[in-house]
């Protein structure tokens, strides 16, 4: 029921007819001439802000309360939980098992322990290559020691060995001739002394004959001057002999110098012909006869493989094959020679991967095994990586020279570790962690842990997990400490 705007005794006006509340004094009076203003009412147009705030305040009070309970007991009864949804996870149990870690390098080359490049050091023509069986030689051919194998145009040496050669026999007959000199010179210098001797002798006669009144003193005089003539031919004939012992160093001198260029001329020679240095098989063949050949060629190679393939021909020791590859240098600090290695095509690799590559398989794809033989203490410049030689021991007869093959190096191992898939171990802020499953309750326990050995396709946990130890492997990425789960799987139970 309304009442009179007018009246002196009402004193609040009614939400339903005005939008304001206010307070009229009862003596107040309205002036006549004042028109009266219209109402406007809030509920008489239906608006709906009283309802939604009156919503959104029931619901912020039973948000506070819920955090309330929770914050203040974090038990939760049969009954919450079985509300609130488990999630599904699939998981492993911890267990003992060894495990080893793996260097890897997918670009090594496969190399001969002992082998030889042969190359020619003269340019020229191809005039000549071996033959075997009547053919010419070809790679994978067995050559002995000492073996010619091919020849360019030596014509220019050959011609100056026998220039050389001619020398040499001249200053062989000069020797000989200053030899047969000397010994000429030595018979008459014996000879001057010996005539010495008899006028000596004979003068000492005569002086006493000359003393007795024997003889005039013009014997005398005779005698002596024949001592004097024979003292001035031993002279003569002492230089004779000097002369000639100079002359036979002069000669022997020609000789040798002879004999030096003629070694000089033959290893010139050699230049132009590549002789197989040990017992092993042709690798590589890059020249045919008839072919022209410069050392440019060589010279030209900017890598191991480039230089091998424009040599003219590479014997190798078939028995002694060895993978050369670089490796980072924080990686390097982890070799040591003798550790095992596993050497694979990377064919084989690849289809391993994709069925999932394990330390089984890698064993059973390796087409070769061998040690570590060194390590290279120095760092190479720029690239920050060291060189590892790995000696092949079983196998060499799957790989070929030259090829490009994955090399897996066992660094570290554990005979027993208590180990987990790759999936089981997450990180956060950092910090490893696994979701360990309480059987029991159904839930699981956020647990830091150690690591320890990165395998193919485990790890090894050093602290934090113990053997048996149900751990989550799918479905961690939703999970918190104490989440409630539902183990669908258990990899390796039935």
């Amino acid at each position: 029921m309304m009442t009179d705007n007018s009246s002196p005794n009402h004193e609040i006006k009614s939400l339903s007819e005005t939008e304001t509340v206010s307070q009229v004094e009862p003596d107040t009076q309205i002036p006549p001439d004042r028109p009266s203003t219209p109402t406007r009412t809030l509920f008489g147009k239906k608006s709906p802000w009283p309802i939604a705030i009156l919503v959104m305040l029931v619901f912020a009070g039973l948000f506070g309360w819920r955090l309330y309970r929770t914050t203040q007991s974090p038990a939760v009864t049969e009954s919450e939980t079985a509300s609130i949804a488990k999630l599904p996870v699939r998981a492993v149990r911890a267990q003992l098992a060894p495990i080893r870690r793996w260097v890897t390098s997918p670009d090594g080359d496969v190399r001969a322990e002992r082998y030889k490049q042969l190359i020619f050091e003269s340019s020229g023509e191809v005039t000549q290559l071996a033959k075997v069986n009547g053919r010419f030689l070809r790679e994978g051919d067995r050559v002995g020691k000492g073996q010619l194998l091919a020849t360019i145009d030596d014509r220019r040496y050959r011609s100056d060995i026998r220039a050389v050669s001619a020398d040499r026999e001249v200053a062989k007959r000069t020797e000989e001739q200053a030899v047969a000199g000397l010994r000429q010179t030595q018979a008459k210098l014996r000879q001057a002394k010996a005539d010495l001797e008899l006028a000596k002798l004979e003068a000492k006669r005569r002086q006493t004959l000359y003393k007795q009144g024997v003889i005039p003193a013009t014997e005398r005089d005779t005698y002596n001057n024949r001592v004097i003539q024979a003292q001035v031919g031993v002279q003569v004939a002492q230089e004779n002999v000097k002369s000639a012992q100079e002359q036979i160093v002069v000669s022997k001198a020609g000789v040798v110098s002879n004999q030096a260029r003629l070694l000089n001329t033959v290893i010139a020679r050699e230049d132009t012909q590549l002789v197989s240095p040990i017992n092993g098989i042709v690798a590589y063949l890059n020249i045919r006869e008839g072919e022209y050949w410069s050392p440019s060629r060589v010279q030209s190679a900017t890598s191991y493989q480039s230089a091998i393939e424009s040599v003219p021909i590479v014997v190798v020791d078939p028995g002694s094959f060895e993978v050369a590859f670089e490796i980072p240098a924080s990686e390097g600090s982890l070799l040591r020679p003798n550790q095992p290695a596993y050497i694979a095509l990377d064919d084989d690799i690849s289809q391993a991967f994709v069925k999932g590559l394990n330390q089984s398989d890698l064993v059973s794809v390796a087409k070769a095994r061998g040690r570590v033989f060194s390590v290279t203490p120095a760092v190479t410049p720029g690239g920050r990586a060291v060189q590892v030689r790995v000696r092949i021991t079983e196998g060499r007869e799957n790989l070929r020279l030259g090829s490009r093959v994955q090399t897996w190096i066992a660094a570290q191992s554990r005979s027993e570790a208590i180990t987990l898939p790759f999936g089981a171990v997450i990180t956060r802020e950092r910090k490893s962690y696994v979701f360990v499953v309480n059987e029991e309750t159904g839930r699981v326990e956020q647990r830091p842990v150690v690591l320890d050995i990165e395998g193919l396709d485990r790890i090894s946990i050093a602290r934090g997990l113990k053997p048996g130890e149900l751990v989550v492997t799918e479905g961690s990425n939703r999970l918190v400490d104490n989440s409630p789960i539902d183990v669908v799987d258990i990899e390796g139970e039935a």
